[in-house]
């Protein structure tokens, strides 16, 4: 894996007013790499691709609500290679990480913040089985679509806001994800909310999150952009709450759900097909060739506003409340 530093420089090169001032001396060095289209995904299933992770030459996919009763093991030609049935009935899985062999399925999607409680699904990669452990908020129900693990085993999860900053929360006591009790429920505690700066924008929607595989960056996405944080001693929490990221802004995709690192620290994405084809997994190289020669505007890189699919959803969602409602996730015993 190569140490976030590197991955920072390679970024920091497109922007004369980079966020990562530690990163800085190396910037000039490097110019931009570019996400490129990886692979396309073939299979019906994965059209509402929700969370991805990477392990050594797989990629692990899966869909939200509705189709998210297996996990796929994909090449990285993005050609299916084995179903993983889930071994427990989820709710609505959002995100994925991975730990080793061991994945750990965000049950925390809640569109309409009905449920009681969410859940974390761990999964053995080579035997497939799994266990639950249910999670409590201390503030009543959230949308979530990011899950965070660090090498270190602890699990956090950033909250999906329509309006307003998004929060971070982790089970109490800072316990791992082996401490947790089967099936629980554990209570959650709020970190605080996620900063993106004295030029914050005005709303972002966190669809998806990442922790590299030595633990030393983070990334978080939303449905246009991708903000990349350097991790510093006081782990993700006071990483995201505290520190400043670096935005990238992300190529079109029609509903992009889901980032990944793989071991060389290369940056995955993916997403929904929205109803149309399904759209390729796209990738950007860590480390390119050394050079003084390109420099992009800090406009082009690093702004404020309002995440574009904001107003898609807050226009759904105020359809939805006219209508009385619309059941966005399938029925099932909320957890």
């Amino acid at each position: 894996m190569r140490s976030f530093g590197v991955v920072v420089a390679v970024l920091a090169a497109t922007t004369a007013t980079a966020l990562l001032p530690g990163a800085l001396a190396q910037a000039s060095s490097f110019e931009p790499s570019e996400f490129a289209p990886l692979c396309t995904p073939t299979d019906p299933a994965l059209q509402e691709l929700s969370g991805m992770v990477v392990v050594d030459d797989r990629i692990y996919a899966m869909g939200d609500g509705g189709s998210d009763d297996f996990v796929f093991e994909m090449d990285l030609n993005c050609v299916v290679q084995k179903q993983i049935p889930v071994p427990i009935d989820p709710y609505d899985v959002e995100d994925l990480a991975v730990s080793g062999r061991t994945l750990v399925l965000s049950d925390t999607g809640d569109n309409l913040r009905t449920r009681d409680t969410v859940a974390f699904i761990t999964m053995d990669l080579d035997s497939g089985d799994g266990t639950l452990h249910r999670l409590t908020y201390p503030d009543g129900a959230h949308d979530t679509e990011s899950i965070l693990l660090d090498p270190d085993g602890h699990v956090f999860v950033v909250t999906k806001e329509l309006f307003g900053s998004s929060s971070v929360y982790t089970p109490v006591g800072d316990q791992k994800l082996s401490d947790l009790a089967q099936p629980g429920p554990t209570p959650l505690e709020r970190v605080g909310a996620v900063s993106l700066g004295p030029e914050k924008p005005v709303s972002v929607m966190f669809t998806g999150g990442a922790v590299s595989s030595d633990g030393s960056a983070i990334a978080l996405r939303s449905y246009s952009d991708l903000y990349l944080y350097e991790v510093v001693d006081g782990g993700i929490g006071a990483t995201l709450t505290d520190t400043e990221p670096l935005r990238i802004p992300l190529p079109t995709e029609p509903q992009g759900e889901a980032v990944a690192f793989n071991d060389a620290g290369d940056v995955l994405i993916g997403s929904e097909s929205a109803g149309g084809a399904l759209p390729p997994v796209h990738v950007m190289r860590a480390l390119v060739e050394a050079t003084e020669s390109t420099a992009v505007s800090s406009g082009d890189s690093v702004g404020v506003g309002v995440d574009p699919w904001t107003f898609v959803w807050a226009g759904l969602v105020a359809a939805g409340c006219a209508l009385g409602g619309v059941a966005f996730v399938r029925s099932r015993r909320r957890r």
